[in-house]
């Protein structure tokens, strides 16, 4: 079963108990002390790997600023996150309860609907002193119906396209020839004659994110703003024909999980790679001998999208209202996301790219990268952060993505027409969920 499976079924489980766990009042507003050398406590905190790495490696430089205050990470699986979290939530005990916890923004709606007013409402605490100084996409996620922070932004993964320099100057192909998705397949097809080598490689039990940076980046996505089923719409036709056409012109390589991918990014079998900022540090780490091979581009775009870029993930620290000890939490927390000096080594020792835009500012945001051929890549990425139209995720995200992949693979493998590719993922997705389906 996949991961995201398993986080289902532990909803699943523990719904039955939930009834009497919200009948709590959770609506009490909370307020920060005045002076806030003045808190004191000790806060727990629960994180997975780089995020879980990174809060620690700021620990000892908060407690020199608030001495009074002991932080411990807890550094779990994302899974073992995410199931003790439900779990605690459901229980509404708050020694089951971290102080603060990392979520990704594809996860925060399902926690909003299903533990309504059990995370504490962090403008209250004064966070809406930093509205606006977030990516726009990402601020947007992070905040509820009214506006209201309930999550505090860490990471973003804004997407472009890496591509091998040294192929497309063998096939004859300039990068800067690349506008449109129509160019982009039309280019694979050169760098396939010239080199034999395909354009990119997917993993076809995995299809689902270049549809998803083709959706958001026309500012479309699964649901609509009102939380309806969208993928009738005309950016997600549009998107599963671009990603059938590249399937039938021969460009794609079939790669078979996440090793293969990295393997035939490593060994020539690949041109380019549509992925997020995080690569980088994966190609610096796996294939050291293609430094300066290598370099980066916006997504080509669709004719009136709305933005360049898409988001390829990202976390967020959130403080669930059982804490007893949220002056503390939100102290450790808004020193985390919002000290620049922070993220900027976070970026460079842990390769978190940050998502407040006064970080862009600073000169490591400038810097020429040796291994993209001097090319200022954080910069570019940046900017594309900047431009990435923000898209509602609803507590449906997880089976809208498991549903709408079967079927886009269904089409590849199996030449399964649209209209019943559409029609597939709106019988069942629509029923499963209880939601409203645009029909176009």
């Amino acid at each position: 079963m996949k991961k995201i499976g398993n986080l289902c079924l532990v909803f699943a489980l523990v719904f039955s108990v939930l009834p009497a766990c919200q009948k709590i009042d959770h609506s009490k507003g909370e307020k920060m002390p005045e002076n806030l050398k003045d808190i004191s406590g000790e806060i727990t905190v629960w994180a997975w790997a780089l995020e879980a790495d990174f809060l620690q490696s700021i620990v000892p430089e908060f407690e020199k600023e608030y001495p009074n205050i002991q932080v411990n990470i807890h550094k779990q699986g994302p899974d073992q996150v995410y199931q003790r979290l439900i779990t605690g939530l459901a229980a509404n005990q708050g020694d089951q309860l971290p102080d603060l916890v990392q979520i990704e923004e594809t996860r925060l709606p399902s926690y909003q609907e299903h533990f309504p007013n059990h995370f504490t409402n962090l403008s209250d605490l004064g966070y809406d002193r930093y509205d606006g100084h977030f990516a726009p996409a990402k601020e947007a996620a992070v905040k509820d119906e009214n506006g209201n922070f309930f999550a505090m932004p860490r990471d973003l993964g804004p997407v472009g396209v890496f591509y091998r320099k040294d192929l497309f100057a063998k096939a004859g192909v300039e990068p800067s020839s690349i506008q449109t998705w129509e160019d982009y397949m039309e280019a694979g097809k050169q760098v396939l004659e010239k080199t034999d080598v395909k354009m990119l490689g997917l993993t076809l039990n995995e299809v689902v994110p270049l549809y998803k940076y083709m959706l958001q980046q026309q500012g479309a996505f699964y649901f609509d703003q009102e939380g309806n089923i969208d993928v009738r719409s005309e950016e997600s036709v549009r998107a599963i024909l671009t990603i059938n056409q590249m399937n039938e012109e021969g460009i794609i390589s079939n790669v078979t999980n996440w090793d293969g991918r990295v393997a035939a990014l490593k060994n020539g079998q690949v041109a380019t790679l549509p992925g997020a900022i995080w690569w980088t540090g994966t190609m610096k780490d796996q294939m050291p001998e293609l430094s300066g091979k290598w370099g980066a581009m916006p997504l080509p775009q669709f004719k009136d999208q709305q933005g360049i870029g898409a988001n390829g993930g990202g976390s967020n620290l959130v403080i669930p209202k059982a804490s007893e000890n949220k002056a503390a939490a939100y102290a450790f927390g808004e020193f985390a996301t919002t000290r620049v000096d922070l993220l900027i080594d976070g970026l460079k020792n842990q390769g978190l790219f940050p998502s407040l835009l006064a970080a862009y500012e600073e000169p490591e945001f400038q810097d020429k990268q040796e291994y993209f051929d001097h090319q200022p890549v954080y910069k570019e990425f940046a900017a594309i952060a900047k431009e990435t139209p923000s898209v509602h995720y609803t507590s449906d995200y997880a089976r809208a993505n498991d549903i709408v992949n079967d079927e886009i693979i269904s089409m590849l493998l199996n030449r399964k027409p649209l209209s019943q590719v559409l029609k597939d993922i709106t019988q069942t997705l629509g029923p499963s969920t209880g939601r409203e389906v645009n029909e176009s």
